[in-house]
């Protein structure tokens, strides 16, 4: 800590004498100042120990006092009068006007030089800022060591909280908990979300209940939003090491940007495999799958269609990762991520999938040689959901009702697939088999499928088109959109020519 006046005082060697404000002594000074102008504020900062011998001190007590005046309002922390050169004594109107701001007036004896006093204060300054810069490094140590731990990112944390002597919180860039030191980090996070929604980009800053909270955005250096940390510390105002937030803050904005590298590679190896299982090669995604899941599904299994953003499905992915389950597989094939887990363990999997705001299809419980067949009920299942505004649906409640209760689902398939080949297999058979599934979930309305298409009518009429010269029918008939509709259920999301 920086020196203080009664600290000042204390040193023998000066022998000062407190003459008013023994209540202010304990002020820490920010320097010692020698001044003999009349006004001295242009050139104090505040937090001064303001040193005189008097050669300009006003003589009569109005004046005295105005001066004083003119000092505490510039922030000075005391006064320093030297005796024995132009006053034998400190005049009776300076300790007077002193009293009466309640400032710490000092007597400093011919014997002591200002220049001594001056130097006291920047040794002391020196000393408190070498130990703010040995304690500052041996944080960065710290933060650097928990950063080199199993799991750095939640040792980075928590190492946070406890350098700071509080908690501290790590969100994704939707501002969803993905680290937590302590309890209280939940409530200070909340408290601090309408800064964040306001100014996403912006380190913002709360004090409330005798708590300092910050919270700062992890940013890479192309501007991408990774996350946030939010840390807070109980007490008095200004008590939050601020320097140790932005440290951890880089050292985790690094750490995230390499683990989003990793687990985008990881992701796409994931997808591979997965269309690998679906096309036979269980050899293959079952050799790789303790690399890639951690386990492997076994017989019987359902199948999980999981639907929604790509942000939300990474989240997803994340949960699955977590050591709830080894006995799955899964990965992200046509836009959405697609989960095989074991029949025994596919209730509680469902359950942690359904905290996430997605939409999700689940198959009935199947076999290896039916995977292509689970795969197609748990889109079609999804779809359904999705149209329901369900957040799951399983697809033995949709083939119990409608029409499709009374067919035989692979030969009804087979036709629909068949049907459906020229679409399929033409460029672009993937768009165009999306927009028919959208305008007929529609009911034929363009505008309305243009606008969940964010195509415009006109893209959408020419489409349309297209698929009535590909499947040589008329959309306009109800017969040949009812039948096509039927097929769609039929084929889901993820057709099999």
């Amino acid at each position: 800590m920086p020196i203080t006046i009664r600290q000042l005082c204390d040193t023998e060697l000066f022998s000062l004498r407190v003459l008013t404000g023994n209540d202010q002594l304990n002020r820490p000074l920010t320097w010692a100042h020698a001044s003999e102008l009349q006004d001295p504020t242009p050139f104090l900062d505040g937090g001064e120990l303001l040193l005189l011998t008097g050669v300009s001190l006003p003589t009569t007590a109005a004046e005295t006092t105005r001066f004083v005046r003119t000092l505490v309002a510039a922030g000075i922390a005391g006064i320093g009068f030297g005796t024995g050169l132009h006053y034998d004594e400190v005049p009776r109107n300076l300790i007077d006007a002193t009293s009466h701001f309640d400032i710490p007036l000092i007597e400093v004896p011919l014997q002591t030089p200002f220049i001594a006093i001056t130097k006291a204060v920047s040794r002391a300054q020196s000393d408190d800022d070498m130990k703010q810069l040995r304690n500052n490094y041996q944080s960065l140590r710290r933060l650097l060591q928990a950063a080199l731990t199993v799991n750095g990112t939640r040792a980075v944390v928590r190492r946070v909280a406890e350098l700071i002597g509080g908690w501290a919180g790590l969100l994704d860039s939707a501002g969803h908990m993905v680290e937590v030191s302590h309890g209280p980090a939940i409530s200070g996070v909340e408290r601090t979300a309408s800064e964040r929604q306001a100014r996403p980009m912006e380190v913002s800053f709360l004090t409330s209940d005798n708590e300092d909270v910050i919270s700062h955005p992890l940013l890479t250096s192309t501007g991408k939003l990774m996350g946030y940390l939010v840390a807070g510390c109980p007490g008095a105002v200004g008590s939050l090491n601020q320097g140790i937030v932005i440290a951890a803050s880089s050292l985790l904005t690094l750490m995230t940007t390499r683990a989003r590298d990793a687990q985008l590679t990881m992701n796409q190896l994931r997808s591979v495999a997965m269309y690998q299982l679906f096309e036979g090669q269980n050899t293959l995604a079952r050799d790789i799958s303790g690399e890639l899941w951690g386990g492997f599904p076994v017989e019987p299994f359902q199948v999980f269609h999981v639907a929604g953003s790509s942000g939300l499905l990474e989240s997803v992915s994340v949960s699955l990762l977590d050591g709830l389950s080894r006995d799955l597989a899964f990965g992200i094939t046509d836009d959405a991520l697609t989960v095989v887990v074991s029949a025994t363990d596919s209730g509680r999997i469902l359950a942690r999938i359904e905290e996430v705001d997605v939409t999700v299809g689940v198959s009935d419980v199947l076999w290896w040689e039916d995977l292509s067949r689970a795969r197609r009920q748990a889109a079609q299942a999804a779809a359904e959901a999705s149209s329901r505004d369900l957040r799951s649906m399983r697809f033995a409640e949709l083939s119990e009702s409608g029409l499709s209760a009374f067919l035989d689902q692979d030969r009804s398939t087979a036709f629909a697939a068949a049907h459906l080949r020229p679409l399929l297999e033409a460029k672009g058979g993937s768009e165009l088999y999306r927009t028919l599934a959208m305008w007929l979930a529609h009911n034929g309305v363009n505008d309305t499928t243009a606008t969940a298409l964010n195509v415009h009518r006109h893209t959408l009429r020419s489409r349309l088109s297209r698929i009535e010269v590909l499947l040589g029918l008329d959309l306009g008939s109800p017969t040949e959109r009812a039948e096509l509709w039927l097929e769609y259920r039929l084929l889901g999301d993820a057709p099999t020519a």
